[in-house]
């Protein structure tokens, strides 16, 4: 069906971890954002009246 030879097989057998953790650091990263917006912006002005 592939005409894949056994090296290029080989090389996409594995997961690619490069993309794992630049998701894991963007999802931290935007997190990060969230948190800080929320807790020293939003709450900062108080309830709403």
């Amino acid at each position: 069906m592939s005409n894949l030879s056994a090296e290029q097989q080989e090389a996409i057998k594995d997961a690619p971890k490069g993309t794992y953790a630049l998701m894991l650091l963007l999802a931290a990263a935007l997190t990060l954002g969230w948190a800080f917006m929320f807790f020293f912006m939003f709450l900062e002005h108080g309830p709403v009246n």
